[in-house]
């Protein structure tokens, strides 16, 4: 054990002379001399001790509610033994002839009832567009020779103690040709910038502050202002080499002229695209357009030959095609497509910068609708948006893209649509199901979208035969799910034009009697374990053992003086009680979902068991469920939306469950006090706080403890020392005097 003291007290490697001329026993004494010292690492030792029982103790309960729940109130257990499952409390299972019909329900019932004929299931009005949604293709802008290197570029300004970001629009470009002309147009630029801010007290900015052309350079009529962050273009431009603290929001002299223009050729060969062919990506490097500069020049046709002869290669010959725009080729801009544009989907998912700003090819850019653009956009802001919908007219803006649309028809009409970028085509469909429901869509913005204006679609009813007791009926349903006479039926689409379909009744009732009574004896295990540790009590005879304790024991000794240290760990805990109280609650208290209560079915404390826990009469519970399972699966698992209602006795359980221990990446109060084993929260909860705490103290209390041992040792050493001198003095005097 002299591992552990020595851990705890540190080295006790001696620095200085033992007592070799005193006698003395140097090591015991300077032990006895450091006592107060080791006594309060000792009391930290045991403090972090008690607190790692606590801990311990906790997590025996965590892990013990964390099996309960995952067992019964969780989905991925399966219905089996999910309480919470519609199936765990059927008395009864049924088992159709045909799998696309499932009952429930009433078992006598049941047991007499058989559906002749399914005519037609009940579905939802449903229509699909018949014209394609875009022009299956995208197309770059005007590819120019060169562009302005500052094109997108930011830079950010201090004015009157507030910053403001300016970018330059991604199509600015030079049309002058001088310095002069250039430094014009940078400043025109950034007062447009300034001209679209707002200062701090609300007022334009370019009101306070504006850029001036002088002499090629770039100036504030007003100065004051400070340049904070910069692009490299921007910087290069401005001849700043590097931003101070008090830089000028201007440039430093006349602006530089190499840099501010790239040719054409220095953004191809710097650039690369990636596309998307179906999902799969490719990215083409553009400089590889420099090993064959006689077939691939630096611009529009070039591009489109290289792009055409790359896209073959990475997606094979005659997938997607690449040509110069056939309806105006003047413009210098080309035309992507899919060579089977009814079904491939072709992209842009990455473009290089510079690229795009050269091009006006964009990441996102594809053959189909674009879903993120504003539809004034794509459509004209003048274009007529107007849109009617079974009646009722839904309110659409220019600024709203494709996919807010949808969002909007989806949650303010009785009717959802989707988009299908495969087929590039719309899908609308009625909520409800039934010949009532129906599809009347018309305005300007169906013309746009659609193509046309739809009218008159409309669902269909459920018609179906079947037999009760012996008497035949034929019945009509605007929903695919229904009740009959305490038969609960859902059909699924298949189902129609089914004949003779009939149900075997299997009797569950044994399973279901079995399944809550391990339910039960697992609740109480659970009742059982915090019960018992809240109330048991410390013994102040047992302490945690210090290392020196141990050094003097046996390991059974230890053992066993462990076991008795560790009891009471969690006598009175504030956060087990209240855990222990609302379990109980829950369990045998009342619900605003059914009239029955534990009792009733069968469940009850023990007699004379204060504890908490439940036993449960077999026969009573058996009974009950053949009568009524639906009221018993009320009483665990209904709910009521009313704010304050008391849901089923499962879900109440469910919700302490979920305080305490967490559901869903949360964490509850058990596990925020003192976390889980081998899980993020191992170390990350209170307790593990507190314990770093005692040992951040230890460390401190062993660094003092070395320097007092080191103190007492060059005391104890000097006196060796001293007394060395004395004798050697003697021995001198003695031999001096014969």
């Amino acid at each position: 054990m002299a591992s552990i003291s020595n851990s705890l007290y540190g080295s006790t490697i001696n620095k200085g002379f033992g007592g070799l001329m005193s006698g003395l026993d140097t090591d015991e004494l300077v032990k006895q001399m450091t006592a107060a010292t080791r006594n309060k690492i000792n009391r930290q030792y045991q403090s972090k001790q008690k607190l790692l029982y606590r801990q311990e103790a906790y997590r025996e309960v965590s892990s013990k509610l964390l099996a309960f729940s995952d067992k019964y109130f969780s989905y991925a257990a399966g219905s089996k033994t999910n309480i919470l499952s519609a199936n765990f409390f059927e008395a009864y299972s049924f088992k159709p002839s045909s799998n696309y019909v499932n009952v429930t329900g009433n078992a006598d019932n049941i047991k007499n009832f058989s559906i002749n004929s399914i005519t037609s299931v009940a579905s939802a009005a449903r229509y699909t567009t018949e014209n394609i949604a875009s022009s299956q293709s995208f197309s770059s802008g005007k590819v120019y020779s060169e562009m302005a290197s500052l094109a997108g570029d930011t830079m950010t300004i201090e004015h009157d103690g507030k910053r403001y970001n300016l970018q330059f629009s991604k199509d600015f470009r030079f049309t002058g040709s001088t310095i002069d002309d250039h430094a014009e147009e940078i400043a025109a630029e950034l007062n447009k910038q300034l001209d679209s801010l707002k200062d701090k007290n609300g007022n334009k900015l370019s009101d306070s502050i504006k850029y001036e052309a002088v002499n090629g350079e770039i100036r504030f009529e007003t100065g004051g202002s400070k340049l904070v962050a910069a692009s490299k273009d921007i910087l290069k431009a401005f001849n700043i080499d590097k931003i101070e603290k008090d830089t000028i929001a201007s440039s430093n002299g006349a602006i530089e002229a190499e840099g501010l223009i790239r040719t054409a050729e220095e953004v191809f060969l710097e650039s690369s695209i990636t596309f998307d062919f179906n999902g799969i990506k490719k990215t083409i490097d553009l400089s590889k357009m420099a090993e064959d500069t006689i077939k691939y020049t630096y611009d529009t046709t070039g591009l489109k030959e290289y792009l055409s002869d790359e896209l073959a290669k990475v997606y094979g010959s005659g997938k997607v095609k690449v040509e110069i725009d056939p309806s105006n080729p003047s413009n210098d801009s080309l035309i992507f497509s899919a060579v089977n544009s009814d079904t491939d989907v072709f992209g842009v998912s990455n473009i290089s910068s510079d690229l795009s700003i050269l091009t006006g090819i964009k990441a996102g850019d594809n053959n189909r609708l674009s879903m993120s653009k504003s539809i004034g956009s794509i459509y004209g802001e003048d274009a007529d948006f107007s849109l009617e919908i079974n009646g009722k007219t839904i309110e659409i803006t220019s600024s709203m893209t494709v996919n807010d649309i949808i969002k909007k028809i989806n949650a303010e009409s009785d009717v959802n649509i989707t988009y299908s970028a495969t087929t590039d085509k719309f899908t609308i469909n009625s909520k409800e199901t039934g010949i009532h429901s129906e599809i009347n869509i018309s305005g300007g913005l169906a013309n746009i979208l659609f193509k046309e204006e739809i009218s008159g679609p409309k669902g269909t009813d459920t018609v179906m035969s079947y037999t009760l007791n012996g008497q035949p009926v034929t019945i009509n349903r605007s929903t695919a799910n229904f009740t009959i006479d305490g038969i609960n039926i859902e059909l699924n689409k298949n189902a129609e034009g089914l004949n003779d379909i009939t149900f075997d009744v299997i009797n569950n009732v044994d399973e279901v009697v079995e399944k809550v009574k391990k339910f039960i004896d697992d609740y109480n295990e659970i009742i059982t374990l915090i019960g018992t540790k809240t109330k048991e009590k410390p013994s102040s005879k047992y302490p945690p053992l210090t290392p020196e304790q141990q050094e003097e024991m046996t390991e059974k000794e230890i053992e066993n003086w462990n076991k008795e240290a560790q009891k009471g760990s969690l006598f009175g805990d504030s956060k087990m009680t209240t855990l222990l109280s609302n379990l109980r609650t829950g369990m045998m208290g009342k619900t605003d979902v059914s009239d029955l209560v534990l009792a009733n079915i069968g469940i009850s404390p023990a007699f004379m068991d204060t504890s908490g826990k439940l036993v449960l009469d077999e026969q009573k519970f058996k009974e009950k469920l053949m009568e009524n399972p639906d009221e018993i699966a009320s009483l665990f698992t209904g709910t009521k939306d009313d704010e304050g209602s008391k849901q089923g006795l499962a879900i109440q359980i469910r919700d302490i469950l979920r305080k305490n221990i967490g559901a869903s990446g949360t964490t509850g109060i058990l596990i925020e006090e003192a976390g889980l084993d081998g899980g993020l929260t191992s170390d990350k909860n209170n307790i593990s706080k507190k314990i770093k705490d005692h040992d951040d103290r230890m460390e401190a209390l062993k660094r003092s403890l070395e320097v007092e041992r080191q103190r007492y040792w060059n005391q104890f050493t000097a006196l060796e020392k001293a007394l060395s001198n004395l004798n050697a003095q003697s021995s001198w005097l003695t031999d001096m005097m014969g």
